[in-house]
């Protein structure tokens, strides 16, 4: 477990504010504050919730109340509980302000993998801050379960250019999935110019190829 002396400088590397990160993590400001102070004690599964949050954002933390930024610009999830932290982190992104592009979008797949419960509590936080960036899906032209049709804008690709290698572009981050019988894996990485031209190719494909549905 992370200390209160690894979280106030986390935070501080960052320069973020207690309600920010409080926001992010569903808390309120003056429980995180109570936190990092050390003034209450912290379940273990909210201390981890604390310490993935800096942890996505690029923040390690090492021995002795250590903390260092990462070096490590990939992140990578595996299974029902890493896609469920892959969508953390773009709510995240969100919450600061940021266009999403969604290509090879498969609804169902998701939705197989997230969990109902969990895909509906996301798509009603995302609800909640739509405002602060526009949100565009690249599905198959036959695609009719649109699922997040409150949020985003969708458009249709040819069945015969499409397939399920789905490419999630957010802020300056780009995440490839790999979805298996029994298993997903999701490959995040965090470099602007990667996601810029990732954009660029999304944005020629919507405005050339798709089709409104």
């Amino acid at each position: 477990m992370i200390t209160p002396t690894q979280m106030r400088a986390a935070r501080a590397m960052l320069d973020v504010s207690q309600g920010h990160v409080a926001e992010f993590l569903g808390i309120a400001a003056n429980t995180l504050s109570k936190i990092e102070s050390g003034q209450s004690d912290v379940s273990v599964s909210r201390n981890q919730d604390i310490q993935k949050y800096y942890e996505r954002e690029g923040i390690s933390f090492t021995e002795n109340d250590g903390v260092k930024w990462n070096q490590n610009q990939v992140t990578k999830y595996q299974g029902q509980k890493g896609i469920q932290e892959f969508f953390d982190d773009v709510y995240k992104e969100a919450l600061e302000g940021c266009n999403i592009n969604l290509f090879n979008g498969v609804p169902d797949l998701l939705v197989k993998w997230l969990g109902d419960g969990f895909y509906k509590n996301h798509v009603e936080r995302m609800n909640k801050i739509k405002d602060r960036g526009e949100f565009k899906i690249i599905v198959s032209e036959t695609e009719s379960n649109l699922i997040a049709n409150s949020l985003a804008e969708y458009r249709g690709f040819p069945i015969n250019q499409f397939n399920e290698r789905t490419i999630y572009i957010y802020g300056e981050k780009v995440g490839f999935f790999s979805f298996g019988d029994d298993d997903v894996f999701i490959r995040v990485y965090k470099e602007k110019d990667l996601a810029s031209s990732m954009n660029v190719l999304f944005n020629i494909a919507w405005e050339n190829v798709a089709k409104e549905l």
